[in-house]
């Protein structure tokens, strides 16, 4: 989720984007290799791929020039401002599309005198503008971290692509402009789990993730547990598992991949079918009805 700026005063940020910013998590795709932490257990390509699990024809279209949220206030000429948002760019329902307006600067609020116009254009799937679907215009006098504004659009209720461009002006001239596309498209529920690899050996190591195929949000943690096949039936693998307090938790946007797990088999593991198994949240966390996730896996005897 995005962090809310903190500055000398009490920071209130406008629920709207609140919302976007704990929805989307990963919205549209995992971080890049390049990104990765020690959290890819030595495997960035699984755990940090370069794609999303699904992309919902987005990449198809025209490129554009995207607001980096690191990056817009210097370009701006006001490197203390930040300008955050435009998380949710899958929607299986119309929502708000938008940016927020922040502070770094702790000595108090900064002077901008911008005038910030949003328009969200309705497009076909090769990036070509059909019509108009909304229009706000707003003057930013000052940004200031303890009353946080935003500007936003919401597209009507008719499934397709949209782009949605922003404009600075300062004294009459246009200093950036900015766009990016969203599409509205069907409720569903897809997740699965992934495993890098479905065949392992005594001694190695087996990485799991959650993927979003669908375009309603899934919930999850980082806790699983490990069963093994035995006349005909799974049980529980003795010695499997996690072990310790498990803490953290995900939500993954549409086309979203979680954050990966490890499995390291003893070296003395029995050879046999196995499968990780992983309950996840359907619908709004913290609530949403419980799926439990499988994923198969055989383990052979070294050679």
């Amino acid at each position: 989720m995005r962090p809310v700026r903190v500055g000398a005063k009490k920071v209130i940020v406008a629920m709207a984007l609140l919302v976007l910013a704990f929805v989307a998590g990963a919205s549209l795709g995992p971080p890049t290799a390049s990104a990765a932490s020690e959290s890819d257990f030595g495997n960035p390509a699984f755990c940090a791929p370069e794609q999303p699990a699904r992309d919902f024809g987005l990449p198809s279209l025209p490129p554009v020039r995207e607001l980096v949220e690191s990056e817009a206030g210097k370009e701006l000429g006001r490197p203390a401002v930040s300008i955050y948002g435009g998380w949710s760019r899958v929607m299986p329902r119309p929502q708000e599309f938008g940016y927020g307006f922040s502070e770094d600067n702790y000595d108090g609020p900064v002077r901008v005198d911008w005038t910030v116009t949003a328009q969200l254009w309705s497009v076909d799937a090769q990036g070509s503008t059909i019509e108009e679907v909304g229009h706000s215009r707003r003057l930013l006098k000052v940004i200031d971290a303890a009353h946080q504004q935003h500007i936003g659009l919401t597209p009507p209720n008719r499934r397709g692509f949209y782009r949605f461009d922003l404009q600075f002006e300062f004294n009459g001239e246009i200093i950036g402009s900015y766009s990016a596309y969203l599409k509205l498209v069907p409720p569903s529920w897809r997740a699965r789990l992934a495993l890098s690899r479905t065949v392992a050996h005594p001694g190695q190591m087996v990485l799991s993730r959650v993927e979003n195929l669908g375009s309603e949000q899934v919930n999850f943690g980082e806790a699983f547990s490990v069963q093994r096949l035995e006349h005909g039936s799974w049980t529980k693998a003795t010695g499997l598992g996690p072990e310790g307090w498990l803490m953290w938790l995900g939500i993954l946007g549409p086309g979203g991949i979680g954050q990966c797990s490890a499995l390291r088999l003893p070296k003395d593991v029995a050879p046999g079918r196995y499968r990780i198994v992983k309950e996840v949240g359907r619908g709004a966390w913290p609530k949403g009805k419980g799926t439990i996730l499988r994923a198969p896996f055989e383990v052979i005897a070294s050679t």
